[in-house]
């Protein structure tokens, strides 16, 4: 319970009313159930879909959508985007500074817009979209860390070291599972793509900085979310 406890607080806006903060090698064991989290935070977008999608027109209830992910995750991936961003700008002066800060925004707004982009969009699927894409986002996660503790950095560390092989192989087959049952056949080719976009994050951001960093988690999750509904609203 402890574990799962940790999953929630760090993933929702609860993380934003708690004072005391998990350690890395806490959060690192409960990300198992990271897509779990996600899958609650799917049913309530898709709560919140069938209940105003009869009475909202497409491109006000997409935004809405968005927002209430925004209000459930308390921002704190968005924020976790912006820095992941902004880390990637050499601060040697304020120039490059200020020019990692609109790094950081731009990365932000891309991802807004996109996101709000492909759920109005779609139509029957828009229900089952909503639910699978943030398990598919969280699971990347577990993705982005096992077995890359020796390229992360001193927070992150021992956060990657407590992700173990059945962790991801059991999120894994849940994760996979839920996206046949929903989509078939193009449940596992979204899924392997998004697989294949984090490991190929994961090599460019260590060729970039060096090392993963906590940030990543965060920006990971976003940038999952938004691939996961291109994809969806595209296949």
């Amino acid at each position: 319970m402890q574990k799962l406890s940790t999953a929630v607080k760090y993933l929702t806006i609860w993380n934003n009313f708690t004072a005391v903060q998990a350690t890395p090698a806490t959060l690192g064991a409960s990300m198992i159930y990271f897509p779990v989290i996600g899958l609650a935070l799917g049913l309530f977008l898709a709560l919140i879909n069938y209940l105003l999608a009869p009475y909202l027109a497409p491109e006000i209830l997409s935004m809405l959508l968005i927002t209430a992910l925004v209000v459930l995750t308390g921002g704190n991936h968005l924020i976790a985007l912006k820095n992941s961003f902004s880390a990637g700008a050499v601060k040697t002066s304020a120039k490059k500074n200020d020019q990692g800060e609109a790094l950081g925004f731009i990365a932000i707004v891309l991802v807004l817009l996109f996101k709000a982009a492909a759920v109005d969009s779609m139509d029957e699927k828009l229900s089952f979209s909503l639910l699978l894409t943030p398990v598919l986002a969280r699971w990347g996660v577990l993705i982005l860390v096992y077995g890359y503790q020796d390229r992360c950095d001193e927070i992150l560390r021992p956060s990657a070291e407590q992700v173990k092989f059945w962790h991801l192989m059991l999120t894994t087959l849940g994760t996979l599972a839920l996206g046949f049952y929903g989509l078939g056949k193009r449940g596992f080719w979204i899924a392997l793509a998004l697989s294949i976009f984090v490991l190929s994050a994961r090599s460019l951001l260590c060729r970039l900085r060096a090392n993963l960093t906590s940030h990543d988690l965060g920006a990971m999750i976003e940038l999952g979310e938004t691939l996961s509904l291109i994809l969806l609203a595209s296949l």
